[in-house]
């Protein structure tokens, strides 16, 4: 195990907080500022060394600027423990993919950043930035720009999905994602098995009948469903 430069500290033992720091350079001894990754344990975002596949390299980036930084886990559980833990740090980096993980508690998690952003310390990214711009419906608000897609569309309904869906994907390949997370669950390629896409958007609407070829892209399976069928 690497460097834990916070491990016990006056009456606390942090140690529950902590994973694999192998690879984590150790922190200047007077450092700029005191940094925190925050992770949660296991899902599927998580490589061999049970971190974020840019956790560690981003710990390593904050300690060669001349902070002190290293990557903990949150869970309910340990909430009191992660909070007194979070009293001594200048900011905090959250790697968290929001409603992901079991044993945390999202709502739980965000009110603590909120509260530990006012008291003057820095949350990136703060939970409310994250409602704001980490849902999916965000590049919905740009789809007029030059930017942006005239085709990106959110579906709130049943039948606003019917209808959008039997339009867009008739022009052509779509990407069909929740409106949270970013691990690959739940997100498809879709693209139609016989290609017939037409030239201009809105120029017709698919039929129940026709056939997708869908990539799913947490592994990469694919399945081919009708339309009628995926719409389900």
């Amino acid at each position: 195990m690497g460097n834990m430069w916070s491990a016990i500290t006056g009456n606390y033992d942090f140690t529950p907080l902590y994973g694999n720091l192998e690879s984590v350079l150790p922190s200047p001894a007077k450092p700029l500022a005191k940094l925190c990754i925050v992770e949660a344990r296991g899902g599927t975002d998580k490589k061999a060394d049970g971190h974020r596949g840019d956790t560690v390299s981003i710990c390593n980036g904050v300690i060669k600027a001349g902070c002190a930084c290293e990557p903990i886990y949150y869970s309910d559980e340990t909430y009191d423990l992660f909070k007194e833990y979070l009293s001594s740090m200048d900011g905090v980096i959250v790697r968290v993919n929001p409603g992901s993980y079991e044993g945390i508690t999202q709502s739980k998690l965000d009110s603590l950043m909120r509260e530990i952003g006012s008291k003057g310390k820095v949350i990136m990214s703060h939970p409310d930035v994250m409602i704001k711009m980490g849902a999916k419906d965000a590049l919905c608000k740009i789809n007029g720009l030059s930017c942006g897609l005239p085709d990106t569309l959110a579906y709130y309904s049943e039948e606003e999905l019917v209808a959008g869906f039997k339009k867009t994907a008739a022009f052509q390949p779509r990407v069909i994602k929740q409106n949270r997370g970013s691990q690959g669950e739940g997100i498809w390629i879709i693209k139609l098995k016989d290609g017939n896409y037409c030239k201009s958007f809105g120029e017709r609407l698919l039929s129940d009948d026709e056939v997708l070829v869908l990539t799913e892209a947490n592994d990469n399976h694919v399945e081919e469903h009708t339309v009628g069928e995926f719409l389900e």
